[in-house]
């Protein structure tokens, strides 16, 4: 297969996600299950998708200086799409780019729409300079050519000060490939023996001892599909190493935020010898955890479609562990979810931490006396974090922050809490705060 296919996959990824507020892995996901495109041109299809959204204010504000009246929503994605690859994709031809955004504008807008794009991408390659390009102000100019929204600029400056323009720099830099051996099947010395005779750079990670850190990731590699391994992030799998429990003993656990279901799968192989009661209120993501378990020989997971927020007698006081990894603004994920960031402001984050706290207070019900409740997002806002805890604690004395002792250069900011920022170690972005309920 051929670039001009890739872009057109690009191009029908860029559409769902810019004009329906699709999720960018999800999409291009799906594509390429209906698309036979080669490996190579799978790789030349995600770098466009994920860098003309992660770039994508920035392409907006070029095409502004090129083109003065207002353009077709579908054209104008042609267009910012074909703009990347003309100054951000040094191996593409520019006459290749040209050829075939004219091609994909005449297939959704007909002759004279191929015609206009003709012209500006043209009129660009001539005479762009970045130079050139007019700012209001220091602050817009950040904003725009880091291609962060105001909104998300101003609550990170709020709460980060100067910091922010790190975190906000480290959104748009590739995260690394990080895996999570599966202990049922393989162990870490045999995997990076694995790694090695394929010629793959690999080495165990310094934030989470059960990861790897690869330079290729191949989900048709054969170790991946038999589960010998799964794709997870350093920082999302801490919260398995976070419980320090005896891994000999059995244990009642209960994610009640349990889907995609990573952090259940790693508890369940960290301690086989207990039950794991994985629960989220939609079918469709439980059966994705299901596929995952028999993947992965996972046994000792058990599903329970509920919704996190309403009290289910039969739980009550029934479990050794809790886990509430809640739903959350997604502001620490934005380096593989770009498209985040462009739906951020306060009042969405603001009813997010309402629902986190409910669901906190909600699931504080299931633990046993001298039981362990832990609270986790793969946020950095304040409000979805350290502030829902301090709520949370002083409308619960019989809570207690308790320490985290885990192998790993990430360190507690307070006892009980881990708060991971994404510029500081290239990997998500990540908070875990620990409590115990005290004895009666």
């Amino acid at each position: 297969m051929s670039n001009s296919n890739a872009r057109f996959v690009a191009y029908k990824a860029l559409e769902e996600i810019i004009l329906s507020d699709a999720f960018s892995n999800i999409t291009l996901n799906k594509l390429f299950k209906q698309t036979s495109l080669s490996d190579k041109d799978k790789k030349y299809a995600t770098e466009l998708v994920y860098g003309t959204i992660k770039n994508k204010l920035y392409l907006e504000h070029i095409l502004k200086h090129y083109a003065k009246s207002r353009i077709k929503p579908k054209i104008k994605i042609v267009i910012i799409m074909s703009i990347y690859q003309i100054i951000k994709m040094d191996k593409t031809p520019d006459f290749a780019t040209v050829n075939e955004a004219v091609n994909i504008a005449k297939k959704i807008g007909g002759f004279n729409a191929g015609k206009f794009v003709n012209g500006i991408l043209r009129n660009i390659i001539r005479s762009f300079d970045k130079a050139n390009l007019v700012y209001k102000n220091e602050k817009e100019k950040f904003c725009i050519e880091n291609s962060c929204p105001v909104d998300l600029y101003n609550i990170l400056t709020d709460q980060y000060g100067e910091v922010a323009e790190e975190i906000i720099k480290s959104f748009n830099k590739k995260s690394y490939n990080s895996i999570r051996y599966n202990s049922n099947k393989i162990n870490l010395e045999q995997l990076l023996d694995y790694f090695t005779s394929k010629e793959v750079n690999a080495k165990i990670s310094t934030i989470c001892e059960d990861c790897l850190i690869i330079d290729q990731l191949d989900i048709n590699d054969p170790y991946f599909q038999k589960g010998n391994y799964i794709i997870q992030d350093e920082a999302s799998a801490l919260v398995g190493c976070s419980l320090e429990k005896n891994k000999e003993l059995d244990y009642n656990i209960l994610d009640v935020c349990a889907a995609p279901g990573g952090k259940s799968l790693h508890i369940a192989t960290k301690y086989p010898n207990s039950k794991i009661i994985s629960c989220d209120k939609y079918e469709h993501k439980l059966k994705l955890i299901e596929q995952n378990a028999k993947k992965l020989d996972i046994n000792n997971i058990y599903l329970k479609k509920q919704d996190a927020t309403e009290f289910h007698k039969e739980f009550s006081n029934k479990f050794d562990i809790v886990i509430c990894d809640v739903p959350c603004s997604g502001i620490g994920v934005i380096k593989n979810k770009p498209e985040i960031k462009y739906k951020i402001s306060n009042n969405y984050v603001e009813d997010i931490a309402k629902l986190q706290l409910e669901i906190l207070e909600n699931s504080k019900q299931y633990v046993k006396s001298g039981g362990l409740l832990l609270y986790s997002t793969c946020t950095i806002d304040k409000r979805e974090n350290v502030e829902n805890i301090n709520k949370f604690l002083a409308e619960n004395k019989n809570y207690k922050l308790e320490k985290i002792n885990i192998n790993s250069e990430v360190k507690e900011i307070n006892e009980g809490i881990i708060n991971i920022l994404p510029h500081e170690y290239d990997c998500d972005g990540f908070f875990i705060a620990k409590m115990r309920k005290m004895e009666d």
